[in-house]
């Protein structure tokens, strides 16, 4: 297990994992070294300017209500229809929940009853990161698999 207990953060720990992995290469003890894990993904990052959401009054809560409920869903309510109970959820209609800028069009309620536009306290952005969440102990981690090469010992192997 490689670890973060530095805090440096996931291109720091990715940089690491290169370095190491160029080490092993050229290790004659070892072979077939690699990462057990998944290549880094592009995700798109929506980022909160807290301080503006405050000053319009726009609960933390209702911003996380409202991206979740119009891209994921939202337990609404239950109906009776033919003697059985049917749960309603929430959620925008698929052409509107499809592409990052679908987010401009979103409304959040604020403390005072009226409705802000997302785009007037919140950005977003392409970037990419591990799609999985990996943690030894703790810290932030990247498992790497390896073996001894032929005819070395596993004791030999891991003195690296």
């Amino acid at each position: 297990m490689l670890l973060d207990v530095g805090g440096l953060g996931h291109q720091a720990l990715t940089d690491a994992q290169n370095q190491l992995l160029g080490i092993t290469e050229k290790d004659p003890r070892l072979t077939a070294v690699r990462p057990n894990g998944m290549d880094d993904v592009s995700e798109y990052r929506v980022d909160v300017d807290w301080e503006k959401a405050g000053a319009l009054g726009v609960p933390i809560t209702s911003i996380h209500s409202a991206i979740s409920a119009a891209f994921g869903s939202a337990y609404a309510n239950d109906f009776i229809q033919g003697g059985r109970v049917k749960r309603v959820y929430v959620q925008a209609d698929a052409p509107y929940r499809m592409l990052p800028k679908d987010l401009e069009k979103l409304y959040v309620r604020n403390t005072e009853g009226k409705m802000v536009q997302f785009p007037a306290f919140a950005t977003g952005r392409w970037t990419s990161g591990s799609p999985r969440l990996e943690r030894f102990n703790g810290f932030p981690s990247i498992n790497i698999w390896g073996e001894a090469a032929p005819g070395r010992s596993s004791g030999e192997a891991m003195k690296l």
